[in-house]
């Protein structure tokens, strides 16, 4: 990215500029154990004051990419070269891998009567929902913005662990519920203001936003989820064989 393009991008300018460094290091630019180019170096490679160079290598240090030795600089870590990624679940196992990595912080609730506006194929709206805003978490690290809707019925057997565990394990547990269908639709979206400033990215960065939605035998909807996962952290793979 020039130094136009980086300055006339929306957002604050640290989070840009750790965006692009993030991607140079799980791109290889910098092999792990190599020493981070000087902040003077990246002042000048990319138009920014040191203020503004100190406050993305923070970022990009929490999230374990880099390691500060005093006195020596700062030095690329093994993760830039394995970065977490969240594989989409395309069978119940990976699904359930895929949704139990991170742990789960309440942000809003609120009784609901209606869905989001939905494909009539996803099924029949129960009575009543119980809606739940949440990020999520991986190894402290708040990835991804949840907004799910659970049938209000379920929901009242265990209010207190919906609002902190992760929400299909807990339905599939249930005793007398069954789980007929998980459809899952993959979309790309992008970081509004209340997303960027949640997932500590810059505004219009890339998401992987994942409908999902459980349905019972008679096709009541018992879970509708809206996901909206960094775009960094996700990884879609499908291996075809060709006929013959």
């Amino acid at each position: 990215m020039t130094q136009a393009a980086l300055h006339q991008s929306p957002g604050k300018l640290y989070l840009n500029l750790a965006a692009i460094l993030r991607g140079r290091l799980q791109a290889g630019d910098w092999a792990p154990g190599a020493q981070l180019p000087s902040i003077v170096d990246l002042c000048q490679t990319y138009g920014v004051a040191a203020v503004t160079v100190r406050q993305a290598i923070a970022i990009l240090e929490e999230e374990g990419y880099l390691r500060r030795q005093q006195g020596l600089g700062t030095f690329v870590t093994e993760k830039a070269a394995q970065p977490t990624r969240f594989a989409v679940g395309l069978d119940w196992p990976s699904l359930i891998d895929m949704i139990t990595k991170t742990t789960p912080r309440l942000l809003d609730k609120a009784a609901m009567r209606e869905l989001p506006r939905h494909e009539p194929g996803d099924g029949m709206a129960a009575p009543a929902y119980q809606y739940l805003r949440r990020v999520n978490a991986l190894d402290g690290r708040d990835c991804l913005i949840t907004d799910a809707y659970i049938d209000a019925r379920l929901y009242a057997h265990a209010p207190e662990r919906f609002d902190r565990e992760t929400i299909i394990p807990l339905i599939e547990g249930m005793a007398d519920v069954t789980i007929a269908r998980c459809r899952q639709v993959l979309t790309i979206g992008q970081a509004n203001l209340e997303d960027a400033a949640l997932l500590g990215v810059p505004v219009n960065t890339p998401l992987g936003c994942i409908r999902r939605i459980l349905t019972a035998p008679d096709g009541t909807i018992l879970y509708f989820n809206d996901v909206a996962y960094r775009g960094d952290l996700v990884r879609f793979q499908i291996d075809l064989v060709p006929p013959g």
